[in-house]
């Protein structure tokens, strides 16, 4: 059996499709199907993935003699997820979560155009709940070549796992601070323009609950998204919780 004919066993006996094992391997389709046909060989790198994806040795990859696959222990069973695979995992993540946020936060600041007296309001507020509305069908309509991620173990290499952790490390700090902003301004918007509008200081009632609902609005956004970026950080460095929350 050659290397391509085994590649091809082994990721059918997985349940991959070439699309999905290339997302797992940071390649493109047409390298797993050029290596499935034999006419060409991947780096030393990705067969070692390979070979922990598949739960298999090296030597039953690169000897063409051995058509007898050994089984590794249940213990290793999981996602292999290379660098290039957790990057693009928490770029698509960043990108979901900036239109989900975005949608919220448009329904929350959006509300503010129902204060004002002006006969346009009612249309550019049905005007701003259809543009969050699209953003959220954005989302759910797209493809999620990560959804896996989510549901299986996670592998790592020491070099990767150490990589995500100081990263997570050195932005650990402003997503949270960032993420407090969002909530102290959620809480203005909600609480304190009211009292504003209620004893009539700086703004007029209307203007002032409109104000409210912006900065309201725009804290919602922050939360969201910053809430949604740690979450996938932690999904990678602390896996093992995850799964243990899933059970």
């Amino acid at each position: 059996m050659t290397f391509g004919e085994k590649i091809q066993k082994l990721r059918k006996e997985a349940g991959l499709s070439q699309e999905e094992l290339a997302y797992q391997l940071g390649v493109s389709r047409q390298a797993i199907s050029k290596w499935e046909r034999d006419s060409g060989y991947p780096e030393t790198e990705k067969i070692v993935r390979m070979s922990k994806l598949f739960h298999v040795s090296l030597d039953y990859l690169l000897d063409e003699e051995d058509t007898k696959k050994p089984e590794n222990s249940p213990d290793e069973k999981g996602i292999y997820v290379s660098r290039e695979m957790a990057d693009g995992f928490l770029a698509y993540q960043k990108r979901k979560m900036i239109k989900v946020g975005a949608a919220i936060g448009l329904f929350v600041g959006g509300a503010s155009l129902s204060f004002l007296d002006a006969e346009i309001s009612m249309i550019l507020f049905m005007v701003v709940v259809i543009l969050g509305i699209i953003l959220l069908l954005s989302v759910k309509l797209a493809d999620n070549p990560y959804r896996k991620l989510w549901k299986e173990p996670l592998l790592f290499d020491k070099a990767v796992k150490a990589e995500l952790n100081t990263a997570y490390a050195e932005k650990k700090n402003i997503l949270q601070l960032f993420n407090l902003i969002g909530i102290a301004l959620v809480v203005l918007g909600f609480l304190l323009f009211p009292l504003i509008a209620s004893v009539e200081l700086f703004f007029t009632d209307t203007i002032s609950l409109a104000v409210g609902m912006i900065v309201a609005g725009v804290g919602t956004f922050l939360c969201i998204y910053m809430s949604g970026v740690i979450r996938a950080y932690r999904l990678l460095i602390m896996n093992e919780a995850y799964q243990q929350k899933g059970k």
